[in-house]
């Protein structure tokens, strides 16, 4: 009796390692192709969120670079007059504070370029409401400050 099992599962398991193709295996599980069909949408879904990711990385490098070197200009042009004119020589203080206010004015410049292209490229859905509403904000600012400094 245990020859017979020990042969039947000899040749069960024979059975099973002729059938190690992935071809038989999907044929012996997956006899309506489903299982396939499933594996290669998510393997394309995959593909696809990869790219996307890429895309948005690449993006979000150029929106980066350009935004730093919009920031620099105002560095750039002030520290080229202060070498230039030399005034760290004659009025220190002034230079100092040139150069603070530039630095800050860069990365002010920085700052809002780069959260105007992040919105505007990468966020298009919420930018174009955003924007409306900062404009109209910058409208109605604006006509209370010259309805206030208007002199009747």
């Amino acid at each position: 009796m245990k020859i017979y099992i020990i042969a039947i599962l000899v040749l069960l398991a024979l059975q099973v390692v002729s059938a190690s193709s992935p071809e038989e295996m999907y044929g012996m599980y997956d006899k309506d192709g489903k299982y396939r069909e499933m594996t290669e949408q998510v393997e394309q879904i995959r593909l696809r969120s990869e790219e996307a990711q890429k895309e948005k990385q690449t993006k979000n490098m150029i929106i980066l670079v350009v935004s730093l070197i919009a920031g620099l200009i105002p560095v750039c042009v002030i520290g080229g007059k202060v070498i230039r004119n030399q005034t760290w020589k004659t009025n220190p203080t002034g230079t100092t504070q040139g150069i603070a206010i530039a630095l800050a004015g860069g990365f002010a410049l920085f700052a809002f370029n780069y959260g105007w292209f992040y919105l505007k490229y990468l966020h298009k859905d919420i930018f174009k409401p955003l924007f409306s509403i900062a404009f109209i904000i910058l409208l109605i600012g604006i006509g209370i400050y010259l309805a206030r400094n208007k002199k009747l």
